[in-house]
């Protein structure tokens, strides 16, 4: 992707933060279609994918000042679509299992409530560690890890965007997971 369009979406951008509702609507626009595909190809129904596209744009709406321009506002988009599909598919999936088994009270209790101060700080701090733990990778392990997690690119995607065989963009995913798994077994979550 050229400069030219994350500059036009940077500015747009700004223009939310300003809280512009017609930059925010041009921004919808630009986005919807990208972010609605990469939803529904995680989550294979339409009607989570719609609703889970509706939660991406809110926090994109609500977040924008926290933008710190690290990366694309594609890449930033993207990165909130990930994790929103992500608790769309564990809330399905939880939905599923408590239909069929009945919840215990005790893992109630443990489940952070969303008014809990603590346990969203805490996430976020969890959020915060593995962002720094990806600017930790090699360049070559980050850039496919990106690609793959936040783009939703497959194998052969990356392979051509990078212009490598596949092979190598499976070695590299495969490298960066093991750095990964090693870093959480070592339990550097709660130091960072």
């Amino acid at each position: 992707m050229s400069a030219a369009p994350d500059a036009e979406d940077r500015a747009l951008l700004d223009r939310v933060i300003e809280r512009d509702s017609g930059a925010f609507r041009e921004l919808f626009t630009r986005f919807y279609p990208r972010v609605y595909g990469f939803v529904m190809a995680r989550l294979h129904d339409p009607a989570l994918a719609e609703e889970t596209v509706s939660d991406v744009f809110f926090e994109v709406w609500r977040s924008a000042g926290g933008f710190r321009g690290a990366s694309r506002v594609s890449t930033w988009i993207f990165g909130i679509a990930t994790f929103k599909s992500l608790e769309a598919d564990r809330n399905r999936r939880r939905l599923k299992r408590s239909a069929v088994v009945p919840t215990n009270l005790e893992v109630l209790h443990r489940v952070a409530d969303d008014t809990d101060s603590e346990a969203t700080l805490e996430a976020r701090d969890e959020l915060r560690w593995f962002r720094e733990l990806l600017g930790t990778l090699p360049d070559g392990q980050r850039e496919v890890l990106e690609l793959a997690l936040v783009e939703g690119f497959d194998t052969h995607e990356i392979a051509d965007r990078l212009g490598v065989a596949p092979g190598t963009v499976k070695s590299r995913l495969f490298r960066a997971r093991n750095e990964l798994r090693a870093a959480m077994r070592r339990g550097n979550l709660r130091e960072a």
